[in-house]
């Protein structure tokens, strides 16, 4: 489900580098070749170039959102992955089991503050508020060092609508990438990347077929992995799969240093040196995979080797990918696989899927740009988790030391006044000030009532912001408690908040940034002023 955007400040500069982080979740790099020969994405040619779009970028197996969004800026590989797939067994021997929803929120909440939100924003009606919300995190590199952004929207009108609504969200994130583009300095470095492809085709509900042949032997199932009630039974099962069900391929652990597959054609056998960290490739009847056919000859070969000779291939890494996945401690005793023509269908995806190894899933996307990022230039392919592993000075859990100090004065001309307010900040996402009322110009050191207040920011994302506020209003004759939810939409240079206090009536203000350090303000349509941060 995704791709990735960095940007990167310049490296010249004495200030620490910017990113920005945009996940383009489920796009796959044959669409990307395929979209900008037909000229449908032009604002990511114009802005990336040919030396910047890595053609051939081979993801993680399984081609999964968790998998990619937990695992990735850690530069962990499967082997280490905290959330292997959706569903998956956490413990044999007790019967523990981690379901969907628990991978949904670790997977949700693994991300930043700013960017849980995004979630939303792949659901149909709500995916119209994600360019919006890609366009303002421009705006946040005044703040923060690294800004991340995750957009779900192409790979959730894959899933329900198919191959042509699936390309007019693409193209529609390439027009919001655009109104983004036009807000950058000249100076940023950008990455964008995704985190798996999608396969269509003809849909088949493997799921129930498998639990219907195999009964009470399945301990759990979720595409592509079966765990056994019987594990030392992997072997009869995966042959049986493949005789009596329309999956493709079956591979399971035949010992530690060996992993045997089976096809209708014949069987596939990966041998590793772990200690040279090397793998072979050998077959019995017709080389499925086609390994064969690009002058491979049955030698060990290094990750980088495989990568090199197969990431054009329809199986890329399959041997490493495989391996990886089956080093997990959490890993299933059998992988069940469809060819590219085919995919699992459920009731989420009815009209594409993922998670295979055929190069439709496992080739992702890979777009850089800026002198951070010159090392990466010009390559033919690449293997995805190490990307954050080759870029340096990414501190994906940087955030401000503090809150914006703030003055602000303006003119309340129904209720010829002066409003002043100061407020500091020590800390995040907390403030504490004075907001003044005068309305007797000849006498600005009295005031007709003062409040102080401390407030707390409750929620954030890249379009809203909810404070809450609580302290005592001070006038002339007495002091009462207040209590005041503030509540800002964020759209580009504008923010407007809503204010409700249980010691005025509603105020809706707006402002405007001119600079960085300098916004004008009105409230209620009824004044004007200016607003200094620093």
């Amino acid at each position: 489900m995704a791709i990735h955007l960095i940007l990167v400040q310049d490296v010249y500069s004495n200030d620490p580098p910017k990113f920005i982080l945009i996940h383009l979740d489920g796009v796959s790099g044959i669409y990307l070749e395929q979209e900008l020969e037909k000229g449908n994405l032009p604002n990511l040619q114009a802005f990336f170039g040919h030396h910047g779009i890595i053609d051939h970028t081979i993801t993680y197996f399984p081609s999964k959102t968790p998998t990619v969004i937990s695992s990735l800026r850690f530069g962990d590989s499967i082997r280490e992955a905290d959330l292997p797939g959706w569903q998956y067994v956490l413990d044999r021997e007790e019967g523990r089991t981690r379901e969907t929803v628990g991978t949904f929120l670790r997977m949700v909440f693994s991300t930043s503050r700013l960017s849980t939100t995004n979630i939303l924003y792949g659901v149909p009606f709500f995916h119209r508020l994600a360019g919006p919300a890609l366009v303002n995190t421009a705006d946040y590199l005044k703040d923060y060092n690294v800004v991340q952004f995750y957009w779900y929207n192409i790979d959730t009108q894959g899933h329900f609508f198919g191959e042509k609504e699936y390309l007019n969200a693409f193209r529609e994130f390439d027009r919001q990438f655009g109104r983004l583009m036009k807000r950058l300095d000249d100076d940023v470095n950008v990455i964008l990347y995704s985190d798996h492809g999608m396969t269509f085709g003809q849909g088949i509900e493997i799921g129930a077929i498998i639990e219907d042949l195999m009964q009470d032997k399945v301990k759990l199932y979720a595409y592509p992995t079966l765990y056994l009630t019987e594990p030392e039974k992997a072997e009869y099962y995966a042959k049986k799969l493949i005789e009596e069900s329309e999956l493709d391929f079956t591979f399971y652990r035949l010992n530690n240093n060996q992993l045997k597959g089976y096809h209708q054609q014949g069987e596939i056998f990966f041998n590793k040196d772990y200690e040279k960290q090397k793998i072979s490739y050998e077959f019995t009847g017709t080389d499925a995979l086609g390994y064969y056919e690009k002058g491979y000859n049955g030698e060990y070969l290094s990750r980088y080797d495989w990568l090199k000779l197969t990431h054009a291939s329809e199986f890329p890494m399959a041997p490493v990918a495989l391996f990886h996945y089956m080093d997990n401690p959490n890993a299933g005793d059998i992988i069940t696989l469809f060819d590219g023509s085919k995919y699992e269908q459920t009731s989420y995806s009815s009209s594409g899927n993922h998670g295979g190894f055929v190069d439709k899933d496992m080739r992702a996307l890979l777009l850089v740009r800026g002198p951070e990022l010159a090392k990466l230039y010009n390559r033919d392919y690449y293997w995805l988790p190490e990307l954050f592993n080759d870029i340096d000075n990414v501190d994906f859990e940087e955030r401000p030391p503090r809150e914006r100090h703030v003055f602000s004065s303006r003119y309340d001309f129904r209720r010829n006044r002066t409003v002043t307010n100061l407020s500091f900040s020590p800390r995040y996402r907390i403030n504490y000030g004075m907001t003044a009322y005068n309305s007797d110009f000849n006498q600005l050191s009295q005031f007709d009532s003062v409040d102080f207040w401390g407030k707390a920011d409750l929620f954030r994302s890249y379009l809203v912001r909810l404070w809450i506020s609580t302290g005592f209003e001070l006038t002339p004759n007495e002091a009462n408690p207040l209590f005041q939810l503030d509540y800002d939409i964020h759209i580009r240079k504008f923010v407007l908040r809503n204010s409700f206090a249980t010691h005025r009536p509603f105020e809706f203000r707006v402002s405007y940034e001119a600079l960085p350090w300098l916004a004008f303000e009105t409230v209620n349509f009824t004044s004007i002023g200016l607003r200094f941060d620093f």
